[in-house]
């Protein structure tokens, strides 16, 4: 990772509302022990409260889901939320997700595994999954979004990308995106706008995606 990125997975990391630019500046040897220190904090901030998580998890499957998502809002940060959904169901999270302010739900998906994430945005409506992605977009958490993004089910994400109506929000996803081949495949079902537009910003970038597209 350059420093960009590094900067970019710290800000993801403290799910920031700044943009946090001047972490660029910093040197890349004060940069690069920030990022390791707030990983090594977490992991270890995981292993101490495992327990905890799943017994919450365990729990939900007691309490209706309107008390579950009251809880969540006033006690529980997403984060904590984001740990317990490891250890649910993916079709019961999804339903609890209803009841969730989109913004959290955001904040939860910054704060998960992608992989665990996007087993429960397989259950979930696309009405909804645009929703929550407006809501990082708004924040600029492409890096996070361009990792669910590769492993969310591809029909489930081509159409969140038909309903986002947003060219620079599916450019900047499609950028962070590591499954080449998969962004290559979407954009066969993108209208002639969005392509234009994803194509002419990738080759002011000099992408290699730019004429694969």
């Amino acid at each position: 990772m350059d420093k960009k990125d590094i900067a970019e997975n710290i800000k993801e990391m403290l799910v920031s509302e700044t943009s946090m630019e001047y972490l660029a500046e910093l040197p890349e040897k004060h940069l690069t022990q920030l990022y390791a220190d707030l990983q090594t904090y977490m992991k270890r901030l995981d292993d101490n409260q495992r327990p905890v998580f799943k017994a919450i998890a365990v729990s939900t499957s007691f309490i209706p889901n309107f008390i579950i998502a009251k809880l969540a809002h006033d006690y529980f940060t997403p984060y904590i939320v984001a740990q317990v959904c490891e250890y649910m169901d993916p079709k019961a999270a999804a339903k609890i997700g209803k009841s969730l302010r989109h913004d959290y739900m955001g904040d939860v998906a910054v704060n998960g595994d992608p992989k665990v994430t996007a087993r429960i945005g397989d259950f979930m409506e696309v009405d909804l999954i645009v929703s929550v992605v407006r809501e990082m977009v708004k924040r600029q958490f492409f890096m996070k979004l361009g990792e669910i993004a590769d492993v969310l089910n591809e029909n489930h994400l081509k159409n969140v990308m038909l309903k986002m109506n947003d060219d620079n929000a599916i450019l900047q996803v499609g950028i962070h995106m590591k499954d080449e081949d998969k962004i290559i495949r979407l954009s066969k079902a993108w209208s002639q706008t969005t392509r234009s537009y994803v194509t002419g910003e990738l080759k002011k970038m000099n992408h290699p995606l730019a004429v694969k597209i």
